[in-house]
């Protein structure tokens, strides 16, 4: 696969586009879930701290605040934590630990004061549920407290107890400020998530106050863990991972698939135009869909078509120039050789009298004539192929036009005793055109139908109306024209009869016929069978046409 070829650059285009918009999304995803968990994680903890805290605010009985508290610290798997208006710790359960403040056991010196374990320990042993900086004492009665460093917070049934400042007391378990500590106990609640050194985990911390009779009598803390959204968010990052792999594969095998299906009518196309550029347009490519690359395969196609038509068509021009040429050089020798011959008799004094002397000077005039009128016949067909002719347009009669041209040749018709028939109703209407122009075809179809019809034989000149349009013939009873030569009697020099090769005419009588017809917007066309004459016809638009 080359790196700059349409594969590379369309597996490439495509990989980027699957890496970008399956890692942008992961991003946009991953976002969206951490906030909108956060939402609902901090929501349904105000939701559960508010209804705990009216069950606390209305409950009497400090043991059945107490299970309240473990319940919703188990079900929602979190730290809960009850404190008074001093800041005293009355019910705290820690991840399924509860520690409870309530009625106090004996007191003596060295007995602790400010928290009471709930149930029966040991000399020295530190609780659990106590955070750093809370330490268990010895003592006696049916259980054991433990003792707070510092002052702030005093066991509220024990006016002798410890205190504990906020800062060392509630602050270092619960990432609250003092500021907001005051806030939740004014009877704001307060709700923002942190890293908790003590759980070594994210967690949601909400502040609710206590009410009681429309008054703050003290303020519930909730730490709940986020660790359920960094496992979701992973699977969700795992989840990405798989889907941009197999996106980017999914990528390959589609850049593949749909860069073979254009890239193969391309190399098609491109081998297609090297073979025309080597000279063969007989190649095609095959057209497989109706899309941009199809209409490209198919323009391609039509260039080779039409380039091929070109080249045809330069082939048989040239092939024309040759052969125009040589007839040139045919019909321009026969007559020099003969006015070459006889002017040598004349000057060496071969005549035996003067008129065979005549006879000679004779010979090289029409020669002579013959080959002006081939110059001019050549030039005018030149000025008519360039568009230098100019066609006068005015209207033409075509009765007179066939009564002048029949008159012309009724004394040669009548010398080679074939008869020479006009026919044109006089009401025919006028055609534009050039009168002189069009007695030229006229002529030239009516010398051409005379030479080659026998004694005997008859030529019809006529116009009729057929619609809308003039229609002027010129029909013998000569021999014919084979169909095989029929399309090439409009060529240059081009004589049907071989065995008129050296007859007078130039052979550019038909062709000078055809462009002066096809100028004034006509069409000219042959009907020929050998054996029963020919018939030439030309349509002319008519004045009120």
């Amino acid at each position: 696969m080359k790196l700059r070829g349409i594969v590379a650059k369309l597996w490439l285009a495509m990989l980027l586009l699957v890496v970008v918009v399956l890692g942008l999304s992961a991003l946009i995803q991953s976002g969206a879930l951490e906030n909108i968990y956060y939402e609902q994680q901090a929501t349904r903890l105000l939701d559960e701290g508010e209804r705990l805290a009216g069950v606390i605010g209305s409950e009497q009985d400090p043991s059945l605040a107490a299970q309240q508290v473990g319940l919703l610290a188990s079900l929602m798997n979190a730290s809960v934590m009850v404190v008074d208006t001093r800041g005293l710790i009355e019910h705290w359960q820690a991840m399924g630990m509860m520690g409870m403040i309530h009625q106090p056991g004996p007191s003596g010196p060295g007995a602790g004061q400010g928290f009471r374990g709930a149930g029966k320990g040991s000399p020295g042993r530190q609780n659990p549920a106590v955070p750093p900086g809370w330490r268990g004492t010895g003592g006696s009665g049916q259980g054991r407290t433990g003792a707070v460093s510092g002052s702030g917070f005093t066991d509220r049934g024990n006016p002798d107890g410890c205190s504990i400042p906020v800062s060392r007391g509630i602050v270092e378990v619960m990432p609250f400020s003092q500021q907001e500590m005051l806030q939740v106990l004014q009877g704001k609640s307060v709700v923002h998530q942190e890293h908790n050194q003590y759980f070594n985990t994210d967690v949601l911390v909400a502040g609710i106050p206590i009410r009681q009779d429309n008054r703050v009598t003290g303020a519930l803390f909730i730490h709940a863990p986020l660790a359920p959204l960094a496992a979701n968010l992973k699977a969700l990052q795992q989840a990405s991972l798989w889907a941009l792999i197999l996106g980017a594969l999914a990528a390959t095998l589609l850049s593949l698939l749909v860069s073979r299906t254009l890239s193969g009518p391309l190399v098609q196309m491109n081998r297609a135009a090297r073979a025309m550029a080597a000279g063969d347009f007989s190649r095609r490519v095959p057209v497989r869909s109706r899309d941009e690359i199809g209409d490209l395969a198919e323009s391609l196609n039509t260039l080779s078509g039409e380039l091929q038509e070109k080249i045809d068509a330069l082939h048989r021009l040239d092939a024309t120039r040759r052969e125009f040429v040589a007839n040139v050089s045919h019909e321009l020798r026969t007559p020099l050789t003969i006015v070459q011959g006889y002017t040598e008799a004349v000057i060496d004094g071969l005549a035996r009298d003067e008129n065979q002397r005549q006879q000679y000077l004779q010979n090289i005039l029409e020669e002579t004539l013959r080959l002006r009128r081939l110059v001019d016949d050549l030039l005018d067909l030149r000025r008519m192929e360039a568009g230098k002719v100019i066609i006068k347009s005015e209207p033409v009669s075509p009765s007179e036009l066939v009564r002048r041209v029949g008159e012309k040749f009724a004394g040669l018709a009548a010398g080679k005793q074939v008869a020479l028939e006009t026919t044109a109703p006089e009401n025919l209407p006028p055609v534009y055109g050039d009168a002189d122009r069009l007695a030229q075809v006229l002529i030239n179809l009516v010398d051409n139908a005379l030479r080659v019809t026998p004694s005997g034989g008859r030529v019809e000149v006529a116009a009729r109306l057929e619609n809308g349009r003039v229609i002027m013939s010129v029909r013998d009873t000569g021999p014919g024209i084979p169909a095989d030569e029929l399309p090439l009697i409009w060529e240059r020099f081009y004589k049907a009869d071989r065995s008129r090769q050296r007859s007078a005419g130039s052979g550019l009588g038909l062709a000078i016929a055809r462009q002066i017809i096809e100028l004034h917007g006509g069409t000219i066309k042959v009907e020929s069978e050998p054996g029963r004459g020919t018939a030439f016809m030309f349509a002319l638009n008519t004045v009120s046409a």
